[in-house]
């Protein structure tokens, strides 16, 4: 079978594809032939050779995205069997109740290879079935994304009709963000420095859109929107940069979500850590920030429900082949997309 490993990164990006055996399931496992994948921040990190502490190996395969067939199961193996389409999360430990940072140690393309593959081997146990109604490049936006939007918004969040949620910028997690919001009746506030995407995001839900780059004190304008109030729930997937706007832009007794930010372009200059002077903010506020990392197994169901029951689809940018796995890289790092790229396998 063919996959792509991420090979010698000393001088940049080094993705090649080489052939593989097949996998065969041991006991507890099952054999996924993987139809869909894509490309989020994290695996361009992954791809430049290490995530967080973790220091990739060169045959390293990259993306968590995936969602296709079982082709194949081991001894033990009950919940799934062959010819079911399917989806997991990479953190696949994560099946109920609180995360623990131990769950870290099994995430799939970083500690253990991952789905920009034709063939994976999968513990059964982290394995869900994907409704009729989702394709398998819509089912591939799913585990990173769309679930870390739910925990932040449904899960952590606990919007309510009520509340302005604000998601910065145009990504995927912030597509997904506003969806969920709008799902729950919800008003949703999105940035982006485009004023052509904000008007592509209001034709998708959004509600309002502030542009930070003609307006780059944005906290002022949320507050402005919401009558002085500012934003009950903020999904900052962009950074501990932007956490002091985040609580300008917060309303009392807010929620900010912090969200792993990943680089999607890796040729800057880092930054140094910014003086929080505005974190008088953050009591006088009462307000919660909270590190949200995707969500469990049970959560990602409620999400497919919560789908299928509410006729949401994924905002899909745009479709790549197998063999423009490089064109997809460097439209992800063109920073043009809106939503999700999603890599067609097999």
């Amino acid at each position: 079978m063919k996959v792509f490993e991420i090979g010698d990164y000393s001088q940049g990006l080094a993705l090649h594809a080489v052939e593989r055996p097949e996998p065969v399931p041991g006991h507890g496992e099952a054999v996924m032939r993987v139809r869909a994948t894509g490309i989020n921040a994290r695996d361009l990190t992954i791809m430049h050779g290490s995530l967080g502490k973790t220091v990739m190996p060169h045959t390293r395969v990259p993306l968590s995205d995936n969602a296709g067939d079982i082709i194949a199961v081991g001894a033990g193996v009950e919940n799934v069997r062959v010819g079911d389409r399917v989806t997991m999360s990479h953190y696949w430990q994560w099946l109920d109740g609180d995360w623990h940072a131990s769950m870290s140690e099994k995430d799939y393309a970083a500690t253990l290879d991952g789905f920009l593959a034709e063939q994976v081997v999968v513990p059964a146990a982290a394995l869900i079935r994907l409704p009729d109604s989702l394709s398998y490049e819509e089912a591939s936006t799913l585990q990173s994304p769309g679930l870390t939007a739910w925990n932040a918004v449904v899960e952590a969040g606990a919007a309510k009709a009520s509340d302005t949620v604000l998601t910065l910028g145009s990504g995927a997690v912030s597509v997904f963000g506003m969806q969920w919001a709008k799902m729950l009746g919800a008003r949703c506030i999105m940035t982006s420095s485009s004023d052509a995407k904000l008007a592509r995001l209001k034709e998708l839900g959004a509600d309002l859109g502030v542009n930070y780059r003609t307006s780059p004190d944005w906290p002022a304008e949320v507050l402005e929107l919401t009558d002085g109030e500012g934003a009950d729930i903020i999904l900052n997937n962009v950074g501990l940069g932007e956490m002091e706007n985040c609580l300008m832009a917060a309303a009392s007794n807010g929620r900010i979500m912090h969200i792993g930010a990943n680089p999607v372009v890796h040729n800057q200059e880092p930054q140094e850590p910014p003086v929080l002077t505005k974190l008088p903010n953050l009591i006088l506020k009462n307000l919660t920030v909270r590190g949200i990392i995707v969500g469990s197994r049970r959560m990602f169901t409620d999400l497919i429900r919560a789908m299928v029951r509410n006729d949401i689809r994924p905002v899909i940018d745009r479709v790549f082949d197998w063999d423009d796995v490089y064109d997809a890289i460097d439209y992800m790092q063109s920073g043009e997309k809106i939503g999700k790229l999603v890599i067609r396998v097999t």
